[in-house]
Protein backbone atom coordinates (compact mmCIF):
# COMPACT_ATOMS: atom_id res chain seq x y z
CA UNK A 1 0.00 0.00 0.00
CA UNK A 2 2.04 3.00 -1.25
CA UNK A 3 0.13 5.53 0.86
CA UNK A 4 1.68 4.00 3.99
CA UNK A 5 5.08 5.11 2.72
CA UNK A 6 3.63 8.53 1.95
CA UNK A 7 2.45 8.91 5.52
CA UNK A 8 5.83 7.78 6.87
CA UNK A 9 7.72 10.25 4.66
CA UNK A 10 5.45 13.05 5.80
CA UNK A 11 6.35 12.24 9.41
CA UNK A 12 10.09 12.45 8.62
CA UNK A 13 9.99 15.39 6.20
CA UNK A 14 6.79 17.29 7.08
CA UNK A 15 7.62 20.35 4.95
CA UNK A 16 10.06 19.06 2.34
CA UNK A 17 7.88 16.80 0.18
CA UNK A 18 6.48 18.61 -2.85
CA UNK A 19 5.12 15.82 -5.03
CA UNK A 20 4.40 12.10 -4.66
CA UNK A 21 3.70 9.63 -7.46
CA UNK A 22 2.08 6.38 -6.33
CA UNK A 23 1.88 3.13 -8.31
CA UNK A 24 -0.86 0.72 -7.20
CA UNK A 25 -2.72 -1.44 -9.77
CA UNK A 26 -5.53 -2.34 -7.35
CA UNK A 27 -8.30 0.26 -7.12
CA UNK A 28 -9.46 -1.29 -3.85
CA UNK A 29 -6.01 -0.83 -2.31
CA UNK A 30 -5.93 2.75 -3.58
CA UNK A 31 -9.21 3.48 -1.81
CA UNK A 32 -8.08 1.71 1.37
CA UNK A 33 -4.83 3.64 1.37
CA UNK A 34 -6.64 6.92 0.91
CA UNK A 35 -8.22 6.46 4.34
CA UNK A 36 -4.74 6.74 5.88
CA UNK A 37 -4.51 10.32 4.67
CA UNK A 38 -7.99 11.42 5.71
CA UNK A 39 -8.08 14.49 7.94
CA UNK A 40 -4.40 15.25 7.31
CA UNK A 41 -3.50 18.81 6.37
CA UNK A 42 -0.63 20.19 4.35
CA UNK A 43 -0.30 17.14 2.11
CA UNK A 44 1.94 17.27 -0.98
CA UNK A 45 0.59 16.90 -4.50
CA UNK A 46 -0.27 13.19 -4.90
CA UNK A 47 -0.93 11.33 -8.16
CA UNK A 48 -1.82 7.63 -8.46
CA UNK A 49 -1.02 5.39 -11.42
CA UNK A 50 -1.85 1.80 -12.27
CA UNK A 51 1.63 0.93 -13.58
CA UNK A 52 5.13 2.26 -14.19
CA UNK A 53 4.31 2.48 -17.90
CA UNK A 54 1.32 4.72 -17.21
CA UNK A 55 3.47 6.97 -15.03
CA UNK A 56 6.08 7.31 -17.79
CA UNK A 57 3.38 8.19 -20.32
CA UNK A 58 1.73 10.74 -18.06
CA UNK A 59 4.69 12.87 -17.00
CA UNK A 60 7.40 14.70 -18.90
CA UNK A 61 10.75 13.01 -19.40
CA UNK A 62 12.63 15.55 -17.29
CA UNK A 63 10.19 14.91 -14.41
CA UNK A 64 10.62 11.14 -14.30
CA UNK A 65 13.62 11.13 -11.99
CA UNK A 66 12.59 11.05 -8.32
CA UNK A 67 14.72 11.90 -5.28
CA UNK A 68 13.39 8.82 -3.47
CA UNK A 69 11.82 5.66 -4.89
CA UNK A 70 10.38 2.98 -2.58
CA UNK A 71 9.20 -0.53 -3.42
CA UNK A 72 7.54 -2.11 -0.39
CA UNK A 73 6.49 -5.76 -0.22
CA UNK A 74 5.93 -5.86 -3.99
CA UNK A 75 8.78 -7.80 -5.59
CA UNK A 76 7.86 -11.01 -3.77
CA UNK A 77 4.54 -11.03 -5.61
CA UNK A 78 6.37 -11.32 -8.95
CA UNK A 79 7.13 -15.03 -9.52
CA UNK A 80 9.80 -14.70 -12.23
CA UNK A 81 13.35 -13.52 -11.51
CA UNK A 82 13.60 -11.94 -14.96
CA UNK A 83 10.38 -10.00 -14.37
CA UNK A 84 11.69 -8.80 -11.00
CA UNK A 85 14.89 -7.58 -12.64
CA UNK A 86 12.85 -5.75 -15.28
CA UNK A 87 10.77 -4.00 -12.62
CA UNK A 88 13.83 -3.06 -10.56
CA UNK A 89 15.56 -1.65 -13.64
CA UNK A 90 12.50 0.49 -14.31
CA UNK A 91 12.48 1.67 -10.70
CA UNK A 92 16.20 2.47 -10.88
CA UNK A 93 15.61 4.47 -14.07
CA UNK A 94 13.07 6.53 -12.11
CA UNK A 95 15.59 7.12 -9.31
CA UNK A 96 17.55 10.35 -9.15
CA UNK A 97 19.13 9.73 -5.75
CA UNK A 98 17.98 6.83 -3.50
CA UNK A 99 16.10 3.58 -4.17
CA UNK A 100 14.73 1.57 -1.22
CA UNK A 101 13.55 -2.03 -1.60
CA UNK A 102 11.66 -3.76 1.24
CA UNK A 103 10.41 -7.32 1.53
CA UNK A 104 9.12 -9.56 4.35
CA UNK A 105 11.80 -10.80 6.75
CA UNK A 106 11.87 -14.37 5.46
CA UNK A 107 14.61 -16.38 3.73
CA UNK A 108 12.82 -15.81 0.42
CA UNK A 109 12.47 -12.08 1.05
CA UNK A 110 16.14 -11.81 1.96
CA UNK A 111 17.11 -13.72 -1.19
CA UNK A 112 15.10 -11.34 -3.37
CA UNK A 113 16.69 -8.28 -1.76
CA UNK A 114 20.18 -9.78 -2.15
CA UNK A 115 19.58 -10.59 -5.83
CA UNK A 116 18.29 -7.11 -6.68
CA UNK A 117 21.11 -5.48 -4.71
CA UNK A 118 23.71 -7.49 -6.59
CA UNK A 119 22.11 -6.76 -9.94
CA UNK A 120 22.03 -2.97 -9.54
CA UNK A 121 25.62 -2.83 -8.29
CA UNK A 122 26.78 -5.05 -11.17
CA UNK A 123 24.83 -3.02 -13.73
CA UNK A 124 26.29 0.29 -12.54
CA UNK A 125 29.84 -1.09 -12.42
CA UNK A 126 29.46 -2.20 -16.02
CA UNK A 127 28.22 1.26 -17.00
CA UNK A 128 31.22 2.87 -15.33
CA UNK A 129 33.64 0.58 -17.18
CA UNK A 130 32.00 1.37 -20.51
CA UNK A 131 32.05 5.07 -19.72
CA UNK A 132 35.77 4.95 -18.93
CA UNK A 133 36.51 3.18 -22.22
CA UNK A 134 34.41 5.61 -24.26
CA UNK A 135 36.20 8.63 -22.79
CA UNK A 136 39.68 7.11 -23.13
CA UNK A 137 40.34 8.56 -26.59
CA UNK A 138 38.64 11.93 -26.00
CA UNK A 139 40.63 15.20 -25.79
CA UNK A 140 41.78 15.99 -22.26
CA UNK A 141 39.48 18.99 -21.70
CA UNK A 142 36.45 17.28 -23.18
CA UNK A 143 37.36 14.06 -21.38
CA UNK A 144 37.32 15.86 -18.03
CA UNK A 145 33.87 17.31 -18.71
CA UNK A 146 32.47 13.94 -19.81
CA UNK A 147 33.91 12.11 -16.79
CA UNK A 148 32.46 14.66 -14.37
CA UNK A 149 29.07 14.32 -16.02
CA UNK A 150 29.21 10.52 -15.94
CA UNK A 151 30.09 10.51 -12.24
CA UNK A 152 26.75 12.13 -11.58
CA UNK A 153 24.89 9.51 -13.60
CA UNK A 154 26.84 6.29 -13.22
CA UNK A 155 27.76 4.29 -10.16
CA UNK A 156 25.85 3.04 -7.14
CA UNK A 157 26.59 2.13 -3.55
CA UNK A 158 24.67 0.69 -0.61
CA UNK A 159 23.54 3.20 2.01
CA UNK A 160 22.01 0.62 4.37
CA UNK A 161 21.99 -1.89 5.89
CA UNK A 162 25.23 -3.12 4.28
CA UNK A 163 28.42 -1.18 5.10
CA UNK A 164 29.99 -2.49 1.88
CA UNK A 165 29.19 -3.09 -1.79
CA UNK A 166 30.65 -6.58 -2.05
CA UNK A 167 29.00 -9.96 -2.12
CA UNK A 168 26.70 -10.66 0.83
CA UNK A 169 28.72 -12.74 3.34
CA UNK A 170 25.56 -14.60 4.37
CA UNK A 171 25.01 -16.09 0.90
CA UNK A 172 25.05 -19.88 0.84
CA UNK A 173 24.73 -20.05 4.63
CA UNK A 174 21.95 -21.02 7.02
CA UNK A 175 21.53 -17.37 8.08
CA UNK A 176 19.77 -14.52 6.35
CA UNK A 177 19.87 -10.77 6.84
CA UNK A 178 16.69 -9.33 8.35
CA UNK A 179 15.54 -6.94 11.03
CA UNK A 180 12.60 -6.45 13.39
CA UNK A 181 10.34 -3.51 14.12
CA UNK A 182 7.79 -3.53 16.93
CA UNK A 183 4.38 -2.25 15.82
CA UNK A 184 1.28 -1.36 17.75
CA UNK A 185 -1.76 -3.45 16.89
CA UNK A 186 -4.97 -1.58 16.25
CA UNK A 187 -8.18 -2.68 17.95
CA UNK A 188 -9.49 -4.11 14.68
CA UNK A 189 -6.29 -6.16 14.24
CA UNK A 190 -6.59 -7.59 17.74
CA UNK A 191 -10.17 -8.61 17.05
CA UNK A 192 -9.46 -10.06 13.61
CA UNK A 193 -6.30 -12.00 14.56
CA UNK A 194 -7.44 -13.39 17.91
CA UNK A 195 -7.77 -17.17 18.09
CA UNK A 196 -9.94 -19.29 20.41
CA UNK A 197 -11.16 -16.18 22.17
CA UNK A 198 -7.71 -15.42 23.62
CA UNK A 199 -6.90 -11.70 23.42
CA UNK A 200 -3.69 -10.82 21.62
CA UNK A 201 -0.91 -8.57 22.82
CA UNK A 202 -1.16 -4.92 21.92
CA UNK A 203 1.89 -5.17 19.67
CA UNK A 204 3.58 -7.42 17.14
CA UNK A 205 7.16 -7.70 15.92
CA UNK A 206 7.34 -7.34 12.15
CA UNK A 207 10.30 -8.96 10.42
CA UNK A 208 11.56 -7.25 7.27
CA UNK A 209 14.49 -7.16 4.84
CA UNK A 210 15.61 -4.05 3.00
CA UNK A 211 18.33 -2.34 1.03
CA UNK A 212 18.84 1.35 0.25
CA UNK A 213 20.95 2.11 -2.83
CA UNK A 214 22.20 5.52 -3.87
CA UNK A 215 23.48 6.81 -7.18
CA UNK A 216 27.06 7.98 -7.47
CA UNK A 217 30.32 7.06 -5.81
CA UNK A 218 30.63 6.01 -2.18
CA UNK A 219 31.93 8.92 -0.05
CA UNK A 220 35.58 8.57 0.95
CA UNK A 221 35.80 11.05 3.82
CA UNK A 222 36.78 9.81 7.27
CA UNK A 223 34.08 8.43 9.58
CA UNK A 224 33.75 9.30 13.28
CA UNK A 225 36.24 7.33 15.42
CA UNK A 226 38.29 6.40 12.33
CA UNK A 227 41.78 5.47 13.50
CA UNK A 228 40.93 5.86 17.19
CA UNK A 229 42.33 3.46 19.80
CA UNK A 230 40.47 2.94 23.07
CA UNK A 231 42.30 2.44 26.37
CA UNK A 232 41.92 -0.79 28.28
CA UNK A 233 40.86 -0.72 31.92
CA UNK A 234 44.49 -1.26 33.03
CA UNK A 235 45.72 1.58 30.82
CA UNK A 236 43.08 3.89 32.26
CA UNK A 237 44.31 3.21 35.77
CA UNK A 238 47.96 3.41 34.68
CA UNK A 239 47.45 6.93 33.39
CA UNK A 240 46.57 7.95 36.93
CA UNK A 241 49.26 5.77 38.56
CA UNK A 242 51.89 4.58 36.05
CA UNK A 243 53.40 2.16 38.57
CA UNK A 244 50.07 0.33 38.70
CA UNK A 245 50.32 -0.86 35.11
CA UNK A 246 51.38 -4.34 36.26
CA UNK A 247 48.38 -4.73 38.56
CA UNK A 248 45.44 -6.69 37.22
CA UNK A 249 42.59 -4.41 38.22
CA UNK A 250 40.09 -6.68 36.56
CA UNK A 251 40.80 -9.29 39.25
CA UNK A 252 41.21 -6.86 42.16
CA UNK A 253 37.82 -5.19 41.90
CA UNK A 254 34.56 -7.07 41.40
CA UNK A 255 32.20 -5.69 38.78
CA UNK A 256 28.59 -4.83 39.37
CA UNK A 257 27.86 -6.63 36.10
CA UNK A 258 29.50 -9.92 37.18
CA UNK A 259 26.14 -11.62 37.44
CA UNK A 260 24.34 -12.31 34.22
CA UNK A 261 21.34 -10.06 33.79
CA UNK A 262 17.91 -11.70 33.55
CA UNK A 263 16.77 -12.27 29.98
CA UNK A 264 13.68 -10.16 30.48
CA UNK A 265 15.73 -7.06 31.23
CA UNK A 266 18.01 -7.38 28.22
CA UNK A 267 15.96 -7.92 25.09
CA UNK A 268 13.33 -5.40 24.08
CA UNK A 269 11.99 -7.67 21.33
CA UNK A 270 10.22 -10.99 21.70
CA UNK A 271 12.26 -13.63 19.80
CA UNK A 272 10.58 -15.61 17.04
CA UNK A 273 10.68 -19.38 16.92
CA UNK A 274 12.58 -19.11 13.63
CA UNK A 275 15.30 -17.14 15.42
CA UNK A 276 15.95 -19.85 18.02
CA UNK A 277 18.75 -21.45 16.01
CA UNK A 278 20.35 -18.06 15.30
CA UNK A 279 20.37 -17.02 18.93
CA UNK A 280 21.50 -20.42 20.20
CA UNK A 281 24.70 -20.10 18.20
CA UNK A 282 25.73 -17.27 20.52
CA UNK A 283 25.14 -19.29 23.69
CA UNK A 284 26.94 -22.38 22.44
CA UNK A 285 30.14 -20.42 21.91
CA UNK A 286 30.96 -20.26 25.63
CA UNK A 287 33.35 -17.70 27.08
CA UNK A 288 35.34 -16.24 24.20
CA UNK A 289 38.44 -14.11 24.43
CA UNK A 290 38.34 -10.73 22.80
CA UNK A 291 40.90 -10.09 20.10
CA UNK A 292 43.76 -7.69 20.73
CA UNK A 293 42.54 -4.10 20.39
CA UNK A 294 43.30 -2.46 17.06
CA UNK A 295 42.71 0.96 15.62
CA UNK A 296 39.43 1.49 13.85
CA UNK A 297 39.55 1.19 10.05
CA UNK A 298 36.23 2.65 8.96
CA UNK A 299 36.81 3.48 5.33
CA UNK A 300 33.58 1.74 4.34
CA UNK A 301 31.62 3.04 7.29
CA UNK A 302 30.50 1.50 10.57
CA UNK A 303 29.43 -2.13 10.67
CA UNK A 304 25.85 -3.30 11.11
CA UNK A 305 24.72 -5.48 14.03
CA UNK A 306 22.83 -8.52 12.72
CA UNK A 307 20.63 -10.38 15.24
CA UNK A 308 20.22 -9.53 18.91
CA UNK A 309 23.43 -8.98 20.92
CA UNK A 310 24.00 -11.44 23.75
CA UNK A 311 24.99 -9.95 27.11
CA UNK A 312 26.80 -12.36 29.42
CA UNK A 313 28.05 -10.68 32.57
CA UNK A 314 30.99 -8.46 31.63
CA UNK A 315 30.99 -9.70 28.05
CA UNK A 316 28.84 -8.73 25.06
CA UNK A 317 28.77 -10.85 21.89
CA UNK A 318 27.56 -9.40 18.61
CA UNK A 319 27.41 -10.60 15.01
CA UNK A 320 28.46 -7.69 12.79
CA UNK A 321 28.49 -7.25 9.02
CA UNK A 322 31.41 -4.96 8.17
CA UNK A 323 33.59 -3.77 5.31
CA UNK A 324 36.97 -5.49 5.05
CA UNK A 325 38.52 -2.96 2.66
CA UNK A 326 38.67 0.81 2.93
CA UNK A 327 36.93 1.19 -0.43
CA UNK A 328 34.08 -1.02 0.88
CA UNK A 329 34.42 -3.36 -2.10
CA UNK A 330 34.27 -6.44 0.13
CA UNK A 331 32.59 -7.36 3.39
CA UNK A 332 32.51 -10.04 6.08
CA UNK A 333 30.17 -11.36 8.75
CA UNK A 334 32.12 -11.58 12.00
CA UNK A 335 31.66 -12.27 15.70
CA UNK A 336 32.62 -9.31 17.87
CA UNK A 337 33.28 -9.85 21.58
CA UNK A 338 33.58 -6.80 23.82
CA UNK A 339 34.73 -7.23 27.42
CA UNK A 340 34.69 -4.72 30.22
CA UNK A 341 38.36 -5.26 31.10
CA UNK A 342 39.79 -4.56 27.66
CA UNK A 343 37.37 -1.91 26.40
CA UNK A 344 35.32 -0.34 29.21
CA UNK A 345 34.11 2.54 27.04
CA UNK A 346 33.00 0.29 24.19
CA UNK A 347 31.57 -2.26 26.63
CA UNK A 348 29.10 0.30 27.96
CA UNK A 349 27.96 1.12 24.42
CA UNK A 350 27.82 -2.56 23.47
CA UNK A 351 25.43 -3.27 26.33
CA UNK A 352 23.12 -0.57 24.99
CA UNK A 353 23.32 -1.76 21.37
CA UNK A 354 20.35 -3.36 19.65
CA UNK A 355 19.72 -5.48 16.59
CA UNK A 356 20.16 -3.28 13.52
CA UNK A 357 22.36 -0.64 15.16
CA UNK A 358 25.66 0.53 13.69
CA UNK A 359 28.90 -0.60 15.33
CA UNK A 360 32.27 1.15 14.79
CA UNK A 361 34.63 -1.83 15.21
Amino acid sequence: MPLQECRAMRAVWPKSIERVNLIEPSKEMQRAGQTLLDNLKGLPLIHSYDSIQELNRSIEKHERRHDLVISSYALGEIPSLNDRITIVRQLWDLTKDVLVLLEPGTPQGSKIISQMRSYILWMEKRKCRKSEKSTGAAPSKMKSMVVQEDLLKDGAFVVAPCPHDGRCPLENSDKYCHFVQRLERTSSQRIYKRSKGVPLRGFEDEKFCYVALRRGKRPEEAWPLDGMKFDTLKERHAKRNPEDLIIDYDDQFPSEEDEEAPDGDEDSLVPYASDTQELSLFHESGEEEEEEPIRADLGGGWGRIIYSPIRRGRQVQMDVCRATKRDASEGAFERVVVTQSKNPALHLQARKSLWGDLWPF
